[in-house]
């Protein structure tokens, strides 16, 4: 016998058999999450150098672009002309890198050597005074000699911890520099995906299309295309608005701290201009260092540097950073926060800078889509419009309806 199944029973059977596939799927990753964690960590540290070449890439795209497009109006042949604008765009970049190790790492290990010998003697100095005030204590106060006993014990705990925490840094530190292999072979492996990306970029991106109109059909194809051109244009403007901004900023803040005769200035800026590319927390992550860099030598330019901090944020805030990042995110601040705490999460450090301009997509796609349903329903799309909780919006779609129809049309 021969069963005959209607499309719409051959449907709901395929529904079903997908639902427990899914479930089957999930109850496998809970039960087995070490090994599925494992595995991810394995990938990760194998596709490293693809993603570390993407996002070099991605971030010379845009002068590649550029030399590009000025040489190719020179030149007659297309393939050298985008070779020419690789190498440039390379090159660029490491003169730029170059000039930075060039320039700023000396002064740093200076700085760095200096402050480890500065956090001595302010650990000593500190602790001389400390004993001193415990002994006037004593004398004219009477202090009970158990008490006396545990802040001196309490006080040798927190030197010993901050030695501890301090050699741990530093003993760290060297470890990192039996990873420097690693790191520089994932720099050249990352260097050679770049190139080929730069300069295939167009064909990568027709077997991208190629790939998606052969497996969905065109609307869905044409709402990918459009969510790939959203992702790509809000990381481009916020990653490279994000970096000026920066640039800008630790220029002014080497400048300024110049004028004020502040210590460790090269540190402090760089601290300041690498940690201002993270959005909202920035400031406040690179001013808790170098506040207590500084209060170590003294503390009255501490709190001038924390004034000068707060009024240097409220100009980049206000002024700097809109000029330079414009609308490249659009987000509320409530998201952006949400955005930097889940991604640091996810991520680190590189996840609180990806997170901003990934939530700005999502929250651009998803009022989109709310815009489209409210539209399909004929009701108001404006979020001031549900601003009166004793109406819904379909009374205001009728009163509206109501006040645009001609008079006498009831008649």
């Amino acid at each position: 016998m021969k069963l005959d199944f209607s499309r719409e029973t051959r449907n709901r059977m395929l529904a079903n058999m997908l639902v427990v596939l899914v479930g089957l799927s999930f109850y496998f990753a809970m039960t087995h999450i070490n090994v599925i964690s494992s595995f991810l960590d394995t990938m990760m540290e194998i596709l490293r150098p693809f993603i570390y070449g993407f996002v070099l890439a991605f971030l010379l795209n845009s002068p590649v672009k550029y030399f590009d497009r000025v040489l190719a109006k020179r030149l007659k042949n297309r393939k050298i002309s985008r070779a020419l604008a690789v190498i440039t765009g390379m090159v660029l970049f490491f003169l730029i890198i170059g000039l930075l190790i060039a320039v700023l790492v000396p002064q740093l290990m200076d700085s760095v050597v200096m402050l480890v010998k500065n956090i001595q003697d302010f650990a000593s100095n500190l602790e001389g005074y400390v004993a001193e005030l415990t002994s006037v204590l004593q004398q004219e106060y009477h202090l009970d000699p158990a008490l006396y006993e545990n802040l001196t014990s309490t006080w040798e705990s927190i030197l010993a911890m901050g030695s501890s925490l301090l050699l741990s840094g530093f003993q760290r530190l060297l470890g990192l520099t039996g990873q420097l292999t690693t790191w520089v072979l994932d720099f050249f492996i990352a260097l050679i995906v770049s190139v080929y990306l730069l300069m295939s970029k167009e064909h990568f991106f027709a077997q991208w299309r190629k790939t998606l109109y052969a497996f969905f059909k065109k609307e869905t194809v044409e709402n990918l295309l459009y969510v790939g051109r959203l992702t790509s244009s809000t990381f481009n403007g916020f990653i490279n608005g994000k970096l000026i901004d920066s640039l800008i900023i630790g220029i002014l803040t080497f400048i300024c701290l110049s004028i004020m005769n502040m210590p460790y200035v090269l540190l402090v800026s760089v601290i300041i201009g690498v940690t201002n590319i993270i959005p909202f927390f920035g400031p406040f992550i690179g001013a808790i260092p170098s506040t207590f860099i500084i209060l170590i030598v003294d503390p009255l330019q501490a709190v001038w540097f924390v004034i000068f901090i707060l009024v240097l944020q409220q100009i980049d805030g206000n002024i700097i950073g809109p000029k330079i990042l414009g609308s490249s995110t659009g987000l509320p601040a409530i998201w952006v926060m949400f955005a930097i705490l889940v991604g640091g999460g996810l991520a680190g450090f590189a996840g609180m800078i990806a997170g901003v301009p990934t939530m700005a997509v999502i929250y651009t796609l998803f009022k989109a889509y709310v815009k489209q349903k409210l539209e399909q329903k004929e009701l108001p799309s404006g979020t001031e419009e549900y601003l009166a909780s004793d109406r819904s919006p379909y009374q205001i779609r009728e009163e509206k309806q109501h006040a645009t129809e001609p008079a006498g049309s009831d008649s």
